[in-house]
This record gives C-alpha cells, structure tokens and sequence, in this order.
C-alpha cells in the first residue's frame, strides 16, 4: 500500500494524504492532478510527495478518486513551490494554485492546452545593430560568460534611464538559446510586458511569448504549454511569470526589480523578485535585476557582495539626462488646477515643435474627495472604511478596493444642496482639464480603469502614443517606467506629493523611484528632455533628490534613518494579518495573538509591534488588524510568526478570524 500527499486550494499550511489504489499507481506520480474527495465534496489537487507509509490510521485515510492526466509540474517547480509555501508560511495549495495558470481546476483538460501548437513559420530575425557603450559591453560580457559557464550569480544591473539595459536582457538571451536553453524574463507592469516582448520577437524571429494576468485564461494556458514543451526560446511575463515551466532554464531577468507591483498583496504574498532569485539559485543559473532605482534591500546586499553590481552610469549616444525643475504649487494660486503656468507653458512650446508629452498622475479616476460644503457629508463606501472616488465615463461612485459604486449624486443626500466640493484631482480631471486648455491636442489616458475594461487597450493605446497619433500620453504608474518613446521631450509630474506622506517607513524611497523613472522618459531621442514636477513639498528629500540628481546622497541618507529606526536591510520583518467580518473578534484575536508572540519573542530574539488596526481598518466588509515582528535572523523571525500561526489555528482555538503571514512587507499600512 502507497500513498500520496496531495496539495489542495484550501486555506490550511499543511498537504492531504490518500491511499493510492492500485490501478492509480504508476498515474499518481508527484505533479499530477487528481480529483479527491475533501470533506464531503468532491476537489481537484495536485500530487506532491508518494510516501509507503503514514501516521494516520490507515483504515481512514481515503483513496484517490481519480488521476486527472500527465504531471503538470516537474519535480523542479514542485520543490519550488515547496519553497515559496514554507518560506511565506502559506498553504501548499496556494503556491501550487499560483504555479498553473488560471489554477488548478480545468487545466489538466484544457482545450487551449491541448490545442497548443507551435507557430513555425519563423519572422526575420534581426541583427544585432547596436553600438554598445562601454559599460554595456562589460555588462554583456559578465552576464553572458555567467550563462555561459553555468552556476547561481546574481546581478545587479545598476543603469540610468535609457543606459541600454533591455540590450543587455536581449544579449542575455541570446546567450541562453545559444547554451540550447531559454531565459525568463520578468516585468512589473502589463503595459510593459507587451512592449519588451515585442523587442524580443524582433531579435529572436518568434518563440517568444507573455504570461500574465491580463491574458485569457485559455492564451494563458496556450503559451503555459508552449513552455512546458521547450518550444519558446524567452517567456516575457508579470509576476506569476516567475513559475513558468521552461524545461531547460539558462537566465533569468527581473526588469524594474524595485516595483512593489512583485509582491502579491492577497492570499499568498509572495515577492516575485526574491521567488526569481531563489528559482536561480535552485536551478544554479545567473539572474540579472535590473533598474536605474534599486530597492534599497538590494544597493544593500550589491555593497555586502551578495549581488555583484553591473553599473550604467551614462546614457546611450551621450544622451543629456533631462532637466528637471521644480514646480511649488502653493505659489501658484489657482486652486483646482492641475496643470500649473509653467507646465502649460512648456506643453504648448511642444505641441508647436510636434512633440510629445507625457503627464503622470499616480490617482485614477476624477475626484478623490467628494464632500457637501453646506453638511459636511462625504459618500463612504459600504464595505470598506474609504471614501468613494468620483468618476465620470460612467458618472459614478466607485471603491478602488471592492468595486462597490453607486450613482453620483447631484446634491447632497442628506441636506440636498447642489454644493458638493470636489478634491483630489485623478486622471478623468486631468483629461477634462487637457481638453478645454488645449481643444486641438490629441490626448490618450491609461490606467487601470482603462485597462480593465479591455484587456488589450494598453498595447493599443501605448502603440498608438509610439506610432504619432497622439500629442499627450497622461497616465499612472503604468506609463512610468520602461517606456521608451523617442518624441517624447517633456514629462510633467502633477502631483509628486500623493504617496509621499503615507504612514509608511518606504513612503520616501517609493516616491523617489517613481519620480525618477517616470522622469527617465523624457529625452530619449535627439531632443533635449525636460522634467516640470508639480509639488507642495519641494524641500522634500525624495523631491530635492531628484531634482539635482544626487542619488548617492539621497541613499545614504535614508539607510542612515532605516539603520536608526531598525528597518530594512538591517532587520527582516513579518506581519501578521488578523481579518473577520465581526470587530470584537478581530480585536479580541489580535490581543491573543500579540500574547502569544510576546510569550516565544526571547526565544527567537524578536521584538513585537502590535496589535492596532492596520491603515485601512475595513476592506471589503472585513475588519483588520496586524502586528509586526522584527529581528535579525531572517529564520527566526519566521520561526516565531509560524509559531503564533500554528497557536492560532490550533483545533479548538476557535479564534473566529483568519491570521495571514505577511513575509518581507513592501508596506506596513
């Protein structure tokens, strides 16, 4: 008698084991989905482990109810996984989930799976007709000879905006097929992914392919598969990317590795930058991280030597960095306006010239802040503890959290007064604002507003921008980095000031990448670029630092204030996340959880924050709290949050709410 430990999608940190019947036994190899019964209904898993024997008592243990096909996952991804749960201290089930696109459910019978077939008709391909710097042919040169030589080496690709690093991910992969292997690339942003790819299909001629969100699930599933048989040479993708099944993996390429949009913010919270780095160690690969803003952890670990740093100090073709200028909105004078004298003074001189702007404003929708001027009244979503956002087209209320909404009012609801203020300008105000100023310019605006209602609207939009058929891109954080428009010579900052004073240790640092990045757009081609960023703060460190481009000092600076306070990189964090529909009970388990954490801090040497409700204390009609562990043993701290976990769901503890780990937190709002 054999069995199997089977991962299901069920919020529990542990696997399942099933007796294997017989006529299952050579089917029921570890990677293979199969069809059991868990508590009286009928769910679909994924094997994990074959064991001969089991502690549990052999006459309960149920058999497998079916082998839904071949393994899915070989035992490279299995290990992965493996990994990813008992690092995050999430259920196997989950990493498992994250692994296969679109889930567990379907896939093993997939049409689109099935129906996968290799395009052979091949595209040009083209030379490589690049002048490299210096500093990218040294770049090339030590990533190359790593894929070239085999073994885990992590880079840190260190270059300014438009220093050529996508030329150094092509070169990479070039060398990876070469090797007979394929590389993995890994993007932040939807938006961008279609644009790095395109770049790839050119060099390669094809057997290049995206995995995202974004796509159907059945395109998902397609190009899965495609990977799955060794018949794409580069996969380009957004997180979930990181465990695309390429059978024979020679680099891996994480573009933008500062971008918080790595780190799931549900369910299993994984980082999808520190995942590609491990998944290279484990297969013994290089991985190149590449950004002209690096997180701070990761300048942390380039100056300790556990990253060697590639450095593009300079732009390709001696190009300038841009100008950047300091816009103060409180000498301005024009209250609800968003574009400032300077700014449209400087958009008009480029729409003259026939070039392009590009306005970034990091808040979508109208009006943030609707309130009755005569009451006080301020429309609140009825699921979450938030203020709902106004917008326009449809004219409505929305929660950016809960997708709650509701009819815009006219008047006040509760006094009825036509007098409703409107505040916190978003991007559907910026858009009015652009055309009544400028009536003949041709505008396009991306954000996720746009992008959610048709998932193919952002590589039309930004193909459209890159084409001429636009004079002004005004967008989010999904036009801000890895953009590469030659006409674009001026880039306008809005608001630099919407993230920057948020109760967060990263609020600074995040502001600081943002504005850098989304300034790199500018001056790309042979035209000088210019930066205006529209700020209240100018004195700010984030905002200062930018504006004179003293990067140096602006890091030190901030790890000297991490150092001080005993953030990261000089101490590693978990939060755990106490969430339930009643308040009571949520407050009542925090307190018990924090208790419990205090009673096993000095044995492993960490120090407890906590409880309190977090910043957004109700989302989606779940009350939340969190407490923070910090110490300086990476292993221990986990090993003290596991243990207040296990404690917490101890059969019988009936604490009525869900505690979640939260390893390594991008934020601790």
């Amino acid at each position: 008698m054999s069995y199997a430990l089977v991962a299901l999608s069920v919020p529990a940190r542990q696997l399942f084991t099933y007796r294997v019947p017989a006529e299952m036994d050579g089917a029921a190899v570890p990677g293979a989905p199969v069809e059991v019964s868990f508590r009286n209904r009928r769910m679909r898993g994924v094997v994990v482990e074959r064991a001969k024997t089991t502690e549990l008592n052999p006459d309960k243990v149920q058999p497998l109810g079916k082998v839904l096909g071949a393994a899915v996952l070989t035992p490279h991804l299995i290990a992965l996984t493996r990994w990813v749960a008992e690092y995050y201290l999430a259920p196997p089930g989950e990493a498992i989930a994250a692994a296969l696109p679109g889930g567990q459910d379907g896939l093993a019978r997939s049409r689109a799976r099935k129906g996968a077939v290799e395009d052979h008709v091949m595209g040009m391909a083209m030379p490589e007709r690049v002048t490299l710097t210096a500093a990218q042919r040294a770049a090339i040169d030590a990533v190359s000879g790593a894929v070239g030589k085999g073994g885990f080496q992590p880079f840190l690709l260190h270059g300014v905006t438009a220093s050529g690093k996508t030329e150094v991910y092509l070169r990479a992969a070039r060398a990876a097929r070469d090797a007979g292997g394929q590389a993995l690339v890994l993007v932040p942003e939807v938006a961008l992914g279609s644009m790095i790819v395109a770049q790839f299909a050119k060099r390669f001629g094809g057997r290049v392919a995206l995995l995202h969100s974004y796509l159907g699930v059945g395109e998902r599933r397609k190009n899965w598969e495609l990977a799955r048989r060794g018949a794409l040479d580069v996969v380009v993708g957004a997180r979930s990317a990181v465990f695309a099944p390429l059978p024979n993996i020679k680099v891996i390429v994480v573009d933008e590795e500062h971008e918080s949009a790595y780190k799931q913010s549900e369910k299993l919270r994984y980082h999808g930058r520190d995942v590609a780095v491990r998944r290279a160690q484990m297969l013994g690969v290089p991985v190149v991280l590449g950004s002209a803003t690096p997180a701070i952890e990761s300048l942390a670990n380039a100056a300790r030597g556990k990253y060697r740093r590639l450095a593009l100090p300079d732009r390709v073709d001696k190009r300038a960095m841009p100008g950047v200028h300091i816009v103060d909105m409180r000498r301005e004078g024009e209250g609800g306006r968003q574009l400032s004298r300077p700014l449209r003074g400087a958009i008009t001189e480029r729409l003259e010239r026939g070039e392009q702007v590009l306005l970034w404003l990091n808040r979508r929708g109208h009006s943030h802040h609707v309130q009755c001027r005569g009451c006080g009244w301020a429309p609140e979503c009825r699921q979450c503890d938030i203020t709902l956002t106004l917008h326009m087209d449809p004219r409505e209320l929305r929660c950016h959290y809960c997708g709650h909404h509701e009819i815009a009012y006219a008047q006040c609801p509760e006094c009825k007064m036509p007098l409703l203020r409107l505040g916190g300008a978003g991007t559907q105000r910026a858009e009015r604002e652009l055309a009544q100023v400028f009536p003949k310019a041709r505008v396009l605006r991306l954000d996720t507003d746009v992008a959610r209602d048709d998932r193919a609207e952002p590589k039309r939009i930004l193909e459209a921008f890159a084409a001429g058929e636009a004079d002004i891109l005004l967008g989010t954080q999904m036009i801000a980095k890895g953009l590469d428009f030659p006409n674009v010579t001026l880039v306008g900052v809005l608001d630099a000031d919407v993230a920057l004073h948020l109760p967060d240790f990263r609020a600074a640092e995040r502001t600081w990448q943002l504005l850098v990045q989304v300034s790199g757009r500018a001056g790309r081609g042979r035209t000088a670029g210019e930066v205006l960023v529209q700020t209240c703060t100018p004195e700010h460190p984030a905002i200062a630092a930018v504006a004179t481009g003293d990067t140096a000092q602006f890091v030190k600076d901030l790890l000297a204030e991490r150092r001080e306070v005993n953030y990261p990189p000089f101490t590693r964090m978990v939060a755990l996340l106490i969430s339930g529909p009643d308040e009571g009970e949520v407050e009542k388990a925090s307190n018990a959880l924090a208790e419990r954490a205090l009673a096993v801090a000095d044995e492993y040497g960490v120090t407890v924050l906590g409880p309190a409700p977090q910043a957004l204390s109700r989302l989606r009609n779940q009350h939340r709290w969190h407490l923070l562990l910090k110490g300086n043993d990476a292993a221990k701290v986990r090993a003290a949050a596991g243990a207040a976990i296990a404690w917490a769901e101890e059969p019988g503890r009936k604490l009525r709410v869900r505690v979640m780990a939260d390893v390594d937190p991008v934020e601790v709002l």
